[in-house]
C-alpha cells in the first residue's frame, strides 16, 4: 500500500513539472523573452538617489535586457530633489540608451518649493483644519504619474502596443520575481 501511494506521488509530481515546463515553453520563445507582451514601464522619482543608484537602476536595466528592448518602453517623471537623484536618471537615461531600450525620461526642475508655494487653484487643493489652503498629495501625485504615462498615449496609434503597464516607482525588485509576476497571465 505505502509503494502504492509513493508511486502515485512520484507521478503526480512528474504529471505538474510536464505542465509547468509545457506552460513555460508556451510563454517564453527560444530568446528567453516572454512571447508577444510588450511592457510599458512607469517611474516617479523624487528625492529617492540612492535607491536609484544602489538597486532601482541596476535592476531596471537587467529587467529591461531580459524582457528584450523590442518588448518594453521605460518612461520615468523625475522632479527636482535636494539630494543628485535627477544625476541618477540621467545615469539611466544614458544606461537605456546604450542598451538599446527606447525610453523618456523627463527631468523636471521644480522643486516641491515651487509646488506647495503656487496660488491655490480650484483643483488639487484642499482646506485644512489648520485654516491653510495645501495642496493636495493624491491628485498632485496622480498629475505626475499622467505626465510619465504620455508616451502610451503618443505611441498609442504607433506599431508598439503595449500589453500591461507596469509601475516601479521607488521600490527595490527582484528581477526574476517581477518576471515570474508579470509574464503570469501569459
Amino acid at each position: 500500500m505505502l509503494m502504492l501511494l509513493v508511486l502515485f506521488m512520484i507521478l503526480a509530481i512528474a504529471e505538474v513539472s510536464s505542465v509547468h515546463v509545457a506552460l513555460s515553453q508556451a510563454s517564453w520563445g527560444e530568446s528567453g523573452h516572454a512571447a508577444q507582451q510588450k511592457i510599458f514601464i512607469v517611474g516617479v522619482h523624487w528625492h529617492n538617489e540612492e535607491i536609484l543608484r544602489h538597486n532601482w537602476i541596476p535592476a531596471l536595466i537587467a529587467l529591461t535586457k531580459e524582457m528584450g528592448p523590442q518588448n518594453v518602453f521605460v518612461s520615468v517623471y523625475g522632479s527636482a530633489s535636494p539630494d543628485d537623484t535627477t544625476g541618477a536618471l540621467q545615469l539611466l537615461d544614458q544606461l537605456l540608451e546604450e542598451s538599446g531600450i527606447p525610453r523618456r525620461v523627463v527631468l523636471d526642475n521644480t522643486t516641491h518649493l515651487d509646488e506647495i508655494s503656487k496660488s491655490p487653484s480650484i483643483h488639487g487643493w484642499v482646506e485644512t483644519p489648520r485654516a491653510k489652503t495645501e495642496l493636495r498629495r493624491i491628485p498632485y501625485l496622480a498629475g505626475l504619474r499622467n505626465l510619465a504615462m504620455q508616451p502610451l498615449y503618443e505611441l498609442e496609434n504607433s506599431s508598439m502596443a503595449f500589453d500591461k503597464i507596469l509601475f516601479l516607482n521607488d521600490v527595490v525588485f527582484q528581477v526574476g520575481l517581477l518576471l515570474s509576476v508579470v509574464y503570469k497571465s501569459c
